[in-house]
């Protein structure tokens, strides 16, 4: 049996829709979960979109960013395009409250709302959230976490002291 892994994350942020941040932590994430875990199960939202959409994503994006100039969002009213990255979020909510752990990546002090949302999911599921980050001060971070780790070195070494029994859960 082997351990499910969710890699939330920054992807959005505060920027507008057609900005997203860099997301070169989530191969680093990867590496660091297969080299202590045997076989894991590596859920990652940016690379199930990108499988879903490819070429699609530009698209995507400008439907997105369209809404910020909307005075008034009517959800019902938004575009099918828009509705579809909304499924898409609360899909993503729903594989992070099933996954065994939720590895949320929050860099420096970037808050991220689609990461709350996902570290609260998995959180209220009964499943471990690991959260590596700076912010030990914030409320959503501190309710949500089931450890805080300063780093990717400090996860690699939580990873290797838990060793087998964290990574042979499921």
């Amino acid at each position: 049996m082997t351990t499910s892994f969710f890699l939330a994350g920054v992807m959005q942020g505060g920027r507008r829709a057609v900005d997203a941040a860099d997301q070169s932590y989530r191969t680093a994430l990867r590496a660091t979960i297969e080299k202590t875990c045997p076989d894991p199960v590596v859920h990652d939202p940016h690379e199930l979109v990108l499988e879903r959409y490819g070429d699609r994503v530009p698209e995507l994006r400008q439907a997105l960013a369209a809404v910020a100039d909307t005075p008034v969002v009517v959800r019902g009213l938004l575009d099918p395009r828009v509705l579809e990255l909304l499924d898409v979020f609360h899909e993503m909510t729903w594989l992070a409250a099933a996954s065994d752990i939720c590895v949320a990546w929050l860099p420096g002090h970037e808050p991220s709302m689609g990461t709350a949302a996902e570290m609260y999911a998995a959180y209220t599921a009964g499943r471990t959230v690991v959260t590596i980050t700076d912010m030990r001060y914030n409320v959503a971070v501190l309710s949500c976490s089931t450890v805080i780790l300063p780093g990717l070195a400090a996860f690699s070494d939580w990873l290797a002291e838990k060793g087998d029994p964290l990574c042979t859960t499921s």
